[in-house]
């Protein structure tokens, strides 16, 4: 049975801690997952028992929110810079005895600088994160950190390829449709919402169409790399098919309206439709490379800082 220590600061994530507690208790048994490293017996030497229960720790999983740092002393550090700070002393011992690490980011936390923290810890800014939403992705980000602590108490031999999470075929086909209806479906329905008002309902100026087919894509976009940090594979293949099954969509619904054929008859009507289904598909491409530019811009910021 795996030994598993959750880290954390009561002050920062206690709540969403208390969830991934039972989330991984619920998967791995009660008496594999252990949190309250800090309910110390009287009396104890609060770094002795810290190492006592490392010792028997197959990993190690730290929950980092926004306050993870701790709030500034008298000299003006935070807390994570005082020795005999419990969360420091638990990753710093987690380090020094090559206990593997997993860090959680929560509440739209982020990885802390190197210069935010003591040297004892510099190794810990290298760390590849994992991220646990607290609302409806809740139970897809736990699923890919309970697949991310298995991998790592099964060893290096079990990574998956490319950096891709070794989810369950049953886990991964459903957060992969759900990605497609929030990033396709879900535009592709506002697309035929507009169309309908503009040409079907209004007959009012296609300018009006062109600017929604460029604005929705081009926030779809971004979000599917802003929130589910997809690579260009997955923005390629939801910008075409939003694309073709948009054009394809509208030009159903304009001929059911009027009774003309839904086939294109002109040379012009062709290009027409060309013309959507590349503004919608290159917009979608333009806001997830605007969104990695601007990662990659806070990034470097933060760093820097």
């Amino acid at each position: 049975m795996p030994k598993i220590l959750i880290s954390y600061r009561r002050s920062d994530s206690s709540a969403i801690t208390g969830r991934i507690f039972d989330r991984l208790s619920h998967h791995y048994g009660e008496d594999a997952v252990f949190m309250d490293v800090d309910s110390i017996p009287i009396g104890t030497d609060f770094r002795r028992h810290i190492q006592e229960v490392l010792l028997g720790t197959d990993v190690v999983v730290a929950v980092i929110g926004t306050a993870w740092l701790g709030g500034e002393g008298a000299a003006g550090a935070t807390r994570m810079h005082d020795k005999t700070d419990a969360v420091r002393v638990e990753i710093e011992t987690a380090l020094g005895r090559k206990t593997p690490i997993i860090p959680v980011l929560v509440d739209g936390a982020k990885m802390p600088a190197a210069a935010e923290l003591p040297p004892e810890l510099s190794d810990f800014v290298y760390l590849n994160a994992a991220e646990v939403a607290t609302g409806r992705d809740f139970r897809s980000h736990m699923t890919r950190l309970i697949a991310a602590i298995d991998r790592v108490m099964a060893g290096p031999s079990s990574a998956p390829p490319h950096g891709e999470e070794a989810l369950p075929r049953s886990a991964l086909l459903r957060s992969r449709s759900i990605e497609c209806v929030r990033y396709v479906g879900v535009p592709l329905v506002l697309l035929l919402v507009v169309h309908h008002i503009v040409v079907n309902a209004f007959d009012l100026d296609t300018d009006y169409l062109w600017a929604a087919c460029v604005a929705l894509p081009l926030a779809f976009g971004f979000a599917l790399y802003w929130i589910e940090r997809r690579g260009e594979a997955q923005a390629f293949s939801f910008a075409l098919v939003l694309g073709i099954v948009g054009v394809a969509a509208m030009t159903i619904s304009q001929s059911l309206n009027s009774g003309d054929p839904i086939m294109p008859q002109t040379r012009f009507e062709w290009w027409d439709n060309i013309n959507f289904a590349t503004a919608i598909a290159v917009s979608y491409l333009a806001g997830h490379a605007a969104a990695r530019l601007l990662r990659a811009v806070l990034k470097g910021k933060s760093v820097r800082s």
